[in-house]
């Protein structure tokens, strides 16, 4: 045993020395999975960021735009009878984790990702896409996932939090997160590598409060009586007396009464109001079910079993917290209740039904009335000095995918404003109960209305969805991560504009893989936060797989982004495709057209350079024949259009010049000759000419132009040849001058 004893010291010393202190500040980001989110150096997350005075974190769906559902993490740790390095006996010590941690609390040694494979090199007409690099070398093909972060923080308890947290791109198991806890006993109380104690850590608890807010889509929802992230936040857990399978809770958007009471709808999923605009817009804005379910827990430090009398799980009121340092209490948080903020045994939507209008903070009366937090508890525990203990949950976000939010939403929406429509409700669901249908009592006499029966109905199906996110991690970690995984995505993957075509090409490093059957290609218009489509494919089986496409079934002037995907087939899920995050564009590219071959007047091109070299034309006639035949597109700009121009979404300011030369520059100026703009049009080195180039109505210093009226001065910035004859056509220098309407 003294010989065991010593080996464990000298692997704990060794530890010490291998690591120091890290900022509290650092953080990686997880970017693989339509789940995607930060992971902090001091142990947990609190998703504010201060550089856009916003809540960020667990996008889901990330490819949309404001998909973050994450608040913070309150996490704890706590002991009782701790001896101290005095020799003291201490009735509780305890560690905070958190932002402003003090380092008698944690102290940060480890916050690293590894990948699975490295990130895809994305060019874009000519420019590399940039991606924050929080991989480094770090790249292992062995990975049981695509992503693994690791993280151990040192507390002031000598116990060493060692966190796991792994990552998937595989389309049944992207959206959710596996945190392997490991708490060992190391003695060591601050950073260096001397270890202090060596007493057994005796109760020891571990828990987490988390807050979400789904979804950041929807900050500020019409007639809400508090924030997303307050009292119409609600929570479900599963009661650990009935034995749940999983013991799991999960969080959403829950009814509250409105503002105004006489509203005849609920809030339940934030849909999109008349009131706020056009049925263009409509849609479900927060139908995301956010939560964690528990995978493992060892029974002690000498049995890895699992063992389901460790958990606790329930809902807590309120931001009231122990302070850091409050051990006692925080003690009491984890063992049992704080301030009587907790419910463990009654889920908080027991009584709901759809359609109630329940009074804002009925639920949380005489309490903290901030708002409600999600409850996990491990414990209690002995551990020795230089054991541990493992606790393994998942956290992950479900719910209506964005196209039938979008139905959902533009029926009720119709609805609402009383024209007849097809109320089509969900299937019946498979994991809980029927929701129970308000149908009119005493206190709220008016019975759910069919819109809303139809809405909630089609957003409380998340709640199946989540609790299969968490029996398919379960699944997962069950196996010992032996999922299947489809081929690698491609390691590179390039989008060159050509006249008249969009040239792709991509990597051929997925065709090693033994399971590897093809690839698709997708394509989005106007953004690239809005759908994608296939637009070719290729396979083994049909025996035609290439790396190039040539899109030339595009609009001009109208932005286009892809991704690109290596696909397998699994004998039981069917087609697996690597993960489109790897490959999806952020620069958007464009259908471009080469310099016309024809003037305006009908002459050819090579016949106009031909007549100037014989002199039958002057240089005025050439310029003019040539130059001439530059647009400005729309012309007028009227703000009012964009839907039928370039749309109203990242491109909704955009004018078009077309039929430019190769090479020139286009400088913007007002009508009294302040010049707002300037654009260097080239052709690359080895590029074919293109006549094509977009303006955003905007400054060089990024400000959107008033209305009025503007010149356009374009001029020729090196020597042109016609292509065809190799006369020459244009003279550096030469320009023209164009004037067009911007109305806004």
């Amino acid at each position: 045993m003294k010989k065991i004893y010593k080996i464990i010291t000298i692997g704990i010393l060794a530890a010490g020395l291998m690591y120091a202190a890290i900022p509290l500040s650092n953080r990686t980001w997880v970017r693989v999975g339509s789940l995607q989110s930060p992971f902090d150096a001091w142990g947990a997350e609190r998703g504010w960021d201060a550089n856009y005075s916003i809540y960020e974190g667990l996008l889901w769906p990330a490819w949309y735009n404001r998909s973050d559902n994450f608040v913070i993490d309150r996490q704890f740790m706590a002991c009782r009878n701790f001896t101290a390095t005095s020799g003291e006996v201490l009735n509780f010590k305890s560690a905070k984790f958190s932002s402003g941690a003090s380092s008698t609390q944690v102290i940060p040694q480890v916050l690293t990702q590894s990948g699975k494979y490295p990130y895809c090199e994305i060019s874009v007409d000519g420019t590399a896409q940039y991606v924050d690099d929080y991989l480094g070398s770090n790249i292992d093909p062995l990975l049981p996932a695509d992503r693994v972060v690791t993280n151990t923080v040192r507390t002031g308890m000598g116990v060493d939090m060692t966190r796991k947290i792994y990552a998937f791109s595989q389309a049944y198991n992207d959206n959710y997160f596996i945190y392997e806890y490991t708490f060992t006993n190391t003695g060591n109380i601050d950073d260096d590598d001397v270890i202090e104690l060596s007493n057994t850590i005796h109760d020891f608890y571990f828990g987490l409060m988390s807050r979400y807010c789904t979804s950041r889509e929807n900050e500020a929802i019409t007639n809400m009586r508090t924030n997303t992230w307050g009292a119409h936040q609600w929570v479900y857990h599963t009661p650990m007396a009935d034995d749940p399978e999983i013991p799991y809770f999960y969080s959403w958007l829950g009814q509250l009464k409105t503002a105004d009471i006489t509203m005849t709808y609920d809030n339940v999923g934030g849909p999109y109001l008349p009131a706020e605009g056009s049925i263009d817009n409509a849609r479900i804005r927060c139908p995301q079910f956010v939560g964690q379910g528990v995978l493992h827990v060892d029974k002690a430090y000498n049995d890895p079993s699992y063992d389901k009398t460790k958990i606790r799980t329930g809902w807590y009121i309120g931001d009231t917290f122990p302070p850091e340092g409050a051990d006692q209490q925080v003690w009491g948080l984890l063992n049992n209740n704080y301030e009587d903020m907790g419910t463990f045994d009654t889920p908080q939507d027991i009584t709901h039904e759809i359609g109630d209008r329940l009074a804002p903070n009925s639920l949380i009366i005489n309490k903290d009335g901030a708002g409600t937090n999600s409850y996990l508890s491990f414990g209690p525990y002995e551990i020795p000095f230089g054991e541990s203990i493992k606790i393994v949950f998942c956290e992950g976000v479900s719910g209506l995918s964005r196209k039938k939010a979008i139905e959902v939403g533009k029926k009720w929406y119709k609805a609402y404003n009383g024209n007849t429509v097809t109320l089509d409700l969900p299937p019946a669901p498979l994991y809980r109960d029927p929701e129970p249908i308000h149908m009119g009592d005493a206190e709220n006499p008016v019975p759910a209305a069919a819109m809303d029966i139809y809405k909630n109905m089609w957003v409380y199906t998340g709640k199946d969805s989540i609790v299969q996110t968490f029996m398919r991690a379960k699944d997962n970690y069950d196996s010992d991560f032996g999922i299947p995984l489809p081929p690698p995505p491609p390691s590179s993957f390039e989008i060159l504009p050509q006249p008249d075509q969009v040239s792709i090409e991509w990597a051929r490093n997925a065709e090693s893989d033994p399971d590897f059957e093809g690839y698709r290609l997708y394509r989005a218009m106007l953004a690239p936060d809005s759908f994608y489509h296939p637009i070719f494919e290729c396979s083994v089986t049909e025996g035609n797989v290439t790396n190039s496409y040539s899109d030339k079934e595009l609009l001009r002037g109208i932005n286009y982004y892809y991704y690109i995907v290596s696909y397998s087939v699994d004998p039981v899920l069917g087609e697996l495709e690597s993960g489109r995050a790897y490959t999806q564009t952020t620069i958007p590219t464009s259908l471009k057209k080469p310099p016309r071959d024809i003037a305006d007047d009908g002459r050819l091109i090579s016949q106009i350079a031909q007549d100037y070299a014989d002199g039958l034309i002057t240089d005025a006639e050439r310029i003019d024949a040539v130059l001439g035949m530059v647009r400005i597109v729309p012309n007028p700009y009227n703000i009012k259009n964009r839907k039928i121009t370039f749309g109203t979404g990242t491109d909704k300011d955009k004018l078009m010049f077309y039929n430019l030369p190769a090479n020139c520059t286009i400088r913007i100026f007002t009508e009294r000759g302040d010049m707002v703009s300037e654009i260097d049009h080239i052709t690359r080195e080895g590029m074919s000419a293109v006549a094509d180039e977009a303006w955003y109505s905007s400054t060089d210093s990024r400000q959107v132009v008033k209305s009025g009226v503007y010149i356009a001065h374009i001029q020729v910035s090196q020597d042109i040849d016609e292509t065809e004859t190799g006369l020459p056509l244009l003279f550096k220098g030469e320009s023209v001058i164009k004037k067009f309407i911007i109305i806004r």
